[in-house]
């Protein structure tokens, strides 16, 4: 059986927990969901006394097949990515059907199970909002402060707000603002706030709520607007300030050239360019401001990693999506800067550029100076954070000996599982932290040597190089600026809202990890934090710096809404899984939603109806005949007995549910005039069925057998219930066998299901005898031409499968790109594309491509990479990476741009 990452879409439930003995014990983990999504998603539902597990906080996730001996070919590797810190906690998991066992290494096995699919399920968010916009089917009416009335019903009042009472004189909620009143009728309709609200409305209505009893909840919905909206504002502004910082950069080494017409020509007068001094200033200027708006970055990175989990996903996804689009204005702002250094610098003559050397000498060797003492400090402080983690890692060591042999009233797992993953991401930290230290010292090393090296030479050595080294830069700037022109003009094809959203969220949490440890190391670095702060020289960076935790505790605590600079709550949110709210202003869905159930109980008491369904059947061997001659349409049966069954239902609840009914009942016809809707050829069980789902939004299709799916289908088609449709649609798959695929597929066709349609096509390739059955030769031409195309097809794949690939198993194309960039393409070197076309051709022979393989599937691959990537890349470049790719286009496709 080949790799599938789609079975592990879906929600999973941990149901217990067994250590590597075979002993199953209580953790205080059971229970807990996770949902597995195709975008790389993951979100977690945990109870509140749930034990907390480093996992928990992960937000992303990565399936890959997994190698090596021992592995089997129905296992994988699931990593779970932490968003704080970059932490990946790798699983072994095995799928059996709706059960999946999460093996974590020489500690314990967490078993999962299967509750829901992740195929569509068609819910949609449960709200009445049609009934609020259009007043349909009113029964009482609500009088704002203005005088505007609003048409209301009594029956979704109670069911969202039962215990008020909704018919007393005035009703409640009269006289409140306009805009309070119709927000609030919003949330008592839909569960949420209405789109476009305002900070201006919500703070009224936090205020009104004071006055109104039982609206805990709305309340609660309009402070967490408000504090969100507040948080995304900060973010906002820090992105419009380093904007700033790089727009005055600009202006800064503009001098007076035209900013809005770059290649304009220059005026000599007072020109910064002309004049060492002033350039050198201006150079100080120009990195202070640039310290600035790092000192931004790290507050917004900061702030979104640690406040994250208070924003809804789409607030979330608002943010990486703005994100996302002011990269081609700092892009086209970096642009414009080296366009002005380009057209400045190359104006400058020889004896310009000696002049500047030769007052740069002493320049350069105070910051050779300072840079080499911040190197030392920085050094010290580094070998300070890791002596330091390493004393940590000694005490929790002998913690966790001490406190082994007594037992937990959870039981002993999950503390054992909990210790584990600790230890690993703590090693995991102290490994990144001695190689950091590595770099650090080999960079010193080198940069003492370079200061040795520049301290011996002579005075015109000394101008020489520097001369020599501005030469250099100005001949380059024009190659940067042509590259950087493709980066941006490629941004949007290189990097997919998939993969930005997984990089936002990966570099926003290394950075926050970054911030943590030296917040929590700030008595080692505090003299390296100063010496920045003072070679800066900004009170925007030095402010920045105390918002961030790092210097003045006083001014980080006087920080409203600031980065959270609380290493014990900041761990403590990590801790917790992120907010599963979708959205403040999207209704939930029906299983989320307090007014589906209490729908579902009121049609069940029968309670307030106004109309009811006629359900006409006839028993065994009846036929029914209406008679529409007369006034009034006459109904009768031939050799049967007719059954009728009434059925009283809500008009209001039916027609915001349905459109279909609500047609009807508005229509001026019969049945909105008798308030009576006549249903035929339906069993009564079945369409009460049917009606329980319009009202609760949700349909159980695990009872239901294969003729009452069908019936309900026919029924959901009939009536334009696309989404019950979808539910019954998917359900049926799991009724397809040799009995009544055949029967499906000719349904499928019949209703427009093509996800079923296909599910059954292929279920009959892989049991080709169902041709020769009775059933098919009554399908329609078309239907039995799709059956012989997908044995066909079918056919070609068990051929292909047999074909030698190389000498090694094929996987397919599902692997995540996201954890084998590095490696595969770190192993493959692709042709730069300034090699001249000799060297290429040498480089694979003709030879070469007799031995690569299957040469119909490189051929494929290389035409579809041609369409992709046009005809000016060479034919073995486009090799290379086929070759790399084992065939597959999308892999193929993305070595390539990487590695351009």
């Amino acid at each position: 059986m080949a790799f599938e990452e789609s079975v592990y879409y879906g929600v999973w439930k941990i149901v217990e927990c067994v250590s590597l003995a075979g002993v199953v014990e209580t953790t205080g983990i059971e229970g807990t969901e996770f949902r597995l999504d195709e975008n790389g998603d993951v979100t977690w539902r945990v109870s509140e006394d749930a034990e907390p597990m480093l996992f928990f906080s992960c937000e992303t996730y990565e399936i890959t097949p997994e190698t090596g001996s021992g592995s089997s070919r129905d296992s994988a590797l699931l990593k779970f990515i932490g968003t704080y810190a970059g932490h990946v906690i790798e699983f072994k998991a095995e799928v059996t059907d709706d059960l999946m066992l999460l093996t974590y290494e020489k500690c314990c096995m967490l078993q999962c199970q299967k509750i829901s699919s992740n195929e569509p399920t068609g819910d949609l968010p449960y709200t009445y909002v049609s009934a609020l916009e259009q007043g349909f089917f009113s029964d009482l009416s609500i009088k704002a402060e203005s005088g505007k009335e609003f048409l209301v019903h009594s029956v979704i009042l109670r069911m969202s707000l039962p215990e008020m009472d909704w018919l007393s004189n005035p009703p409640p909620l009269t006289g409140l603002p306009e805009e309070v009143l119709q927000t609030m009728l919003h949330y008592l309709y839909c569960e949420c706030l209405p789109p476009g609200l305002t900070e201006t409305t919500a703070k009224a209505c936090v205020k009104t709520l004071g006055k109104v009893q039982g609206f805990a909840q709305f309340s609660h919905l309009c402070e967490t607007f408000l504090k969100n909206t507040m948080l995304k504002q900060q973010i906002q502004t820090l992105i419009s300030e380093m904007h700033n910082c790089f727009d005055r950069i600009i202006e800064l080494f503009s001098g007076r050239a035209n900013l809005n017409n770059p290649e304009s020509p220059i005026s000599t007068e007072a020109n910064i360019w002309n004049n060492p001094a002033k350039l050198c200033y201006t150079v100080r200027q120009g990195l202070k401001e640039a310290a600035i708006a790092s000192a931004k970055l790290l507050l917004l990175c900061d702030l979104f990693s640690k406040r994250k989990c208070e924003l809804s996903r789409q607030e979330r996804h608002e943010i990486m999506k703005q994100a996302k689009s002011r990269m081609p204005v700092f892009l086209k702002q970096l642009h414009k800067f080296l366009v002005v250094l380009k057209q400045h610098s190359q104006t400058l003559t020889a004896h310009q550029r000696y002049d500047f050397a030769s007052y740069l000498v002493p320049e350069i060797e105070v910051i050779l100076d300072t840079v080499s003492r911040f190197a030392v400090e920085t050094k010290v402080a580094l070998e300070q954070v890791i002596s330091s983690s390493n004393a940590e890692q000694s005490h929790n060591e002998h913690s966790d000996r001490h406190e082994k042999g007594e037992k937990s009233k959870r039981g002993n797992i999950g503390e054992v599982l909990g210790r584990t993953l600790k230890n690993a991401l703590h090693m995991r930290e102290l490994k990144k932290l001695k190689k950091f230290h590595d770099k650090t010292t080999a960079s010193f090393v080198e940069l003492m040597n370079r200061k040795e090296d520049f301290s011996i030479m002579t005075e015109g050595d000394k101008v020489r190089a520097i001369s020599k080294y501005l030469e250099q830069l100005i001949d380059e700037l024009p190659v940067t600026v042509l590259r950087l022109e493709e980066l941006i003009g490629a941004l949007e094809q290189k990097v997919p809202w998939t993969e930005w959203k997984y990089l936002f969220k990966m570099a926003t949490s290394k950075i926050s990890w970054g911030l943590s440890k030296v917040q929590s190391n700030r008595a080692s670095l505090q003299p390296l934090i100063d010496e920045v702060c003072d070679i800066v020289r900004s009170d925007q960076f030095s402010a920045a710096v105390a918002t961030l935790g790092l210097r003045n505790i006083a001014a980080e605590n006087s920080q409203e809404g600031g980065a959270c600079s609380d290493g014990g709550r900041a761990g403590k949110s990590r801790m917790y899984p992120l907010n599963p709210v979708e959205s403040l202003c999207v209704s939930p869905f029906p299983k989320d939603s307090k007014m589906a159930g209490r729908a579902l109980d009121l049609f069940r008491k029968r309670e307030g109806s106004d109309m009811v369904f006629e359900i006409v059947s006839t028993g065994e061997g009846g036929d029914i005949v209406i008679d529409h001659t007369g006034d009034k349409p006459v109904t009768t049966v031939e050799e049967g007995v007719i059954e009728v069954d009434h059925i009283p239902c809500h008009r209001v609840i039916v027609a915001s549910r349905c459109d279909w009914f609500r047609r009807a009942l508005l229509s001026g016809m019969r049945e909105s005039i008798d308030k009576k809707i006549v249903v035929h050829d339906i069993q009564p069980h079945v369409f009460r069925l049917f009606l329980e789902a319009l009202y609760s939004g949700q349909l159980d299709t695990s009872s239901l057998t294969t003729e009452h799916l069908v019936d309900m289908m026919t029924l959901c088609d009939r009536y334009e219930m696309d989404s019950l449709k979808i539910s019954c649609e998917h359900a049926l798959k799991h009724h397809v066998d040799e009995d009544t695929a055949l029967y499906l597929l000719s349904l499928a066709d019949q209703l427009g299901c093509t996800s079923l349609q296909d599910y059954v096509l292929i279920y009959i390739a892989n049991h080709p005898q169902l041709v020769h059955s009775d059933v098919y030769e009554d399908l329609p031409d078309k239907l039995k031409e799709d059956v012989e195309d997908a044995i066909a097809w079918k056919g070609l794949e068990s051929e292909r499968c047999r074909e030698p690939s190389r000498g090694m198993d094929v996987t397919p194309s599902s692997v995540s790109s996201m954890s084998e960039l590095e490696d595969l393409v770190g192993n493959i070197e692709v042709a730069d594309r300034t090699q001249p076309a000799q060297e290429l051709s040498s480089s694979v022979s003709s030879e070469d491509l007799q031995l690569m393989g299957n040469e119909e599937l490189l051929h494929s691959c290389l035409a579809a990479l041609r369409d992709v990537v046009g005809d000016a890349v060479p034919e073995e470049e486009l090799v290379r990476v086929a070759l790399a790719a084992d065939y597959d286009v999308n892999r193929a496709v993305n070595f390539f741009f990487l590695s351009s």
